[in-house]
Formats: structure tokens, C-alpha cells, sequence
């Protein structure tokens, strides 16, 4: 068998909120740099048909199976971590404004990388559900 990340699912987009789910598996492979959020896919961020430029993330549900670590990455020029996800948890970051993009010469899009799928040999799955502010 081989990884796989399954298309993401855009569970609400509306002018200033979208709600993701991302869920996949491994096994004896690891996923790279995969892009699960594109801020230019997203809808209208008001009336005039404006586009969100990057976003911040308020809040992070994961749910990783046990033998496997996820990585989301701000995409840009030298990319930076947004966080790291290990077993099951929840980041709310909405009570400071949302987690930024801190990458240099940020582009908005996040990123997903695997550890330790190489190393498993069963289906080892992960779930997680980011709620974005567009901006």
C-alpha cells in the first residue's frame, strides 16, 4: 500500500472564516510538503470580490494516530512551522488573533509533512480540522 492524503474538505468558507478537514494515512512512506490550504481557492473575503492574500489559523483539532507525527508549515520562501501534531489535542488561538504566517515572503498556503510513516507497516491515520481567518 501506499500514502495518501485524501482531497481536503472545505467544511464552511464564508467571507471572513473557512473551516478545513484534512485526513489521510500512512504506511511505509511519508507524505511531503503537500499543500492542503491555498488562500487563492478560498472564497471572497467581502463584497467586491477581493481575494484573502494569507489567513491565520484560530484554531487546530488533530486527531493522529499513535507512531506518526504531523507537521503544518507556512508555505513561502524559507518556510516556518505553524505547529506540530502528535496524538489528539486542540490549539485554540483565537483569544490572541490567530497563529500568522511567519514565513519569509509569505504566499498563505499551508503545508503538511509525515514522520514516521517509513517506519510503520500497518495503515496509521490522522485527522485534522484548522479553522482559518482570512485576511
Amino acid at each position: 500500500m501506499a500514502t495518501q492524503i485524501l482531497p481536503f474538505q472545505i467544511l464552511n468558507d464564508g467571507y471572513r472564516n473557512t473551516t478545513l478537514k484534512i485526513s489521510g494515512w500512512v504506511n511505509a512512506g511519508d507524505i511531503s510538503n503537500y499543500v492542503v490550504l491555498d488562500p487563492s481557492t478560498l472564497s471572497q473575503i467581502d463584497a467586491q470580490g477581493s481575494l484573502a492574500k494569507t489567513v491565520r489559523v484560530k484554531r487546530i483539532n488533530f486527531d493522529i494516530q499513535d507512531g506518526i507525527q504531523v507537521t503544518l508549515n507556512w508555505d513561502g520562501a524559507t518556510p516556518q512551522l505553524l505547529w506540530e501534531c502528535a496524538g489528539r489535542g486542540e490549539i485554540k488561538a483565537a483569544s490572541f488573533g490567530g497563529i500568522t504566517d511567519n514565513a519569509t515572503t509569505p504566499n498563505g498556503k499551508i503545508t503538511l509533512t509525515t514522520f514516521g510513516g517509513a517506519a510503520t507497516t500497518a495503515l496509521t491515520s490522522f485527522t485534522i480540522v484548522l479553522e482559518i481567518i482570512k485576511d
